[in-house]
């Protein structure tokens, strides 16, 4: 109203006005002519799990969608099965980086940008303990919480063997790795536990503030030994798994946001995973959901203004499972996400990619652009249509 009141002083002003009126205008997507700023990025989950020989096969699929980013996951547990005498040191002998460095290379190799996430505890970090294999099909990965210390001594020699700087045992000198995010989901029990958080005498809040003092520790030891290796490296924490509600099995992704925020974890970007089951652009009140991306970034405010999101997981399932019935057909996935990427919320310049998962079905997680067999669902099409329309958007 004020801005409107002053459009009579001087034609300088009227120019000013106009200026801000055509900008928000861009960022509110009214020009469907202008790429959206969210680069359009795919995660293949078999890659650490498969045998290693199909690990070529697999990149070549990821690159067939003409992605220029996707998200990766290094288990920690099965690069460090013993530990390691010098942990900060990438070439230290009880580290057997041959999955990773394969992965990396072959990325590399294309010119694809990946979003390292890190988890899976080795037992000798978690007090010789482990637990039963967590959501991920065929991956026995160890979701109790590690020691933090050990935690980043681990972090700064991953990030010291993907500096840019560093060689393989042939030799070759191995990418850089730009993007670190720390754990996957951590507010969900699925993924992060500590020992004794079954207790039935705890209450809600405080196996809360548990899991995120917890958290918050392994953030900051991470954090510190990421940017010991590389200072340049952006590190992504959050990771919200998409749950709008805290029980004793998770917390809800604001209230999981403003505990770290009360923490005062270091970070340089923030992600979050949508997985709502209203469509796209349906309203929802629900958080997280695509309705409500604007009011998330909002509470990321409170960590510092214009905090980056990252969204490392979203997609539609196309059937039921034991972790999710909320099922689309595949008709409607192709819809959804040929909406979501055209969504005037992620034209902002602060959601900085949106990754589909998964490339490929699996029975626990069916929202894949392939099918369990490798044939195409229709979201395969839509999705590279949305990556070509992109035309070769990168991270930065």
């Amino acid at each position: 109203m004020t801005r409107r009141g002053k459009m009579a002083v001087g034609i300088g002003l009227v120019v000013a006005a106009i200026a801000v009126v055509v900008g928000l205008v861009a960022v509110s997507g009214g020009d469907d002519a202008e790429p959206i700023a969210a680069v359009a990025a795919v995660q293949d989950d078999h890659l650490p799990v498969d045998p290693i020989e199909t690990i070529p096969d697999r990149i070549e699929m990821v690159a067939a969608t003409g992605v220029t980013t996707t998200r990766v996951d290094v288990f920690w547990g099965k690069v460090a099965r013993t530990r390691p005498e010098d942990p900060r040191n990438p070439a230290d002998p009880a580290y057997d980086f041959s999955r990773p460095d394969l992965i990396l290379q072959g990325f590399a190799a294309r010119g694809i940008t990946p979003i390292v996430s890190v988890y899976d505890t080795p037992d000798w970090a978690s007090g010789g303990l482990t637990q039963p294999p967590g959501p991920l099909p065929d991956a026995a990965f160890n979701r109790l919480a590690p020691d933090p210390d050990d935690f980043g001594d681990f972090m700064a020699a991953l990030a010291t063997r993907y500096s840019g700087s560093f060689t393989s045992p042939g030799g070759e000198a191995l990418p850089r790795v730009a993007h670190f995010e720390i754990w996957n989901e951590p507010n969900l029990s699925g993924f992060l536990l500590q020992p004794g958080w079954d207790d039935a005498s705890l209450s809600v809040q405080q196996l809360t503030d548990a899991r995120l003092d917890t958290y918050a520790a392994m953030v900051e030891a991470g954090y510190a030994g990421i940017k010991e290796a590389d200072p340049e490296a952006t590190v992504i924490a959050g990771v919200g798994g998409p749950r709008s509600s805290t029980s004793r099995t998770g917390v809800g992704a604001v209230e999981w946001l403003r505990g770290l925020v009360d923490r005062r974890i270091p970070l340089d970007a923030y992600s979050q995973h949508v997985y709502p089951a209203a469509p796209p652009l349906e309203e929802s009140a629900v958080v997280p959901s695509w309705s409500t991306i604007g009011r998330f970034l909002g509470e990321l405010d409170a960590f510092r203004p214009n905090l980056d999101l990252y969204i490392t997981e979203a997609g539609y399932t196309t059937s039921a499972t034991r972790f999710r019935e909320t099922q689309v057909t595949e008709e409607e996935q192709a819809d959804y996400l040929e909406q979501i990427y055209s969504l005037p919320q992620l034209r902002s310049e602060r959601v900085k990619a949106v990754v589909w998962f998964n490339l490929q079905d699996n029975p626990d997680w069916p929202a894949g652009l392939l099918r369990g067999d490798g044939s195409r669902k229709p979201s395969y099409g839509r999705f590279l249509q949305v990556v070509e329309d992109q035309g070769g958007t990168t991270l930065g």
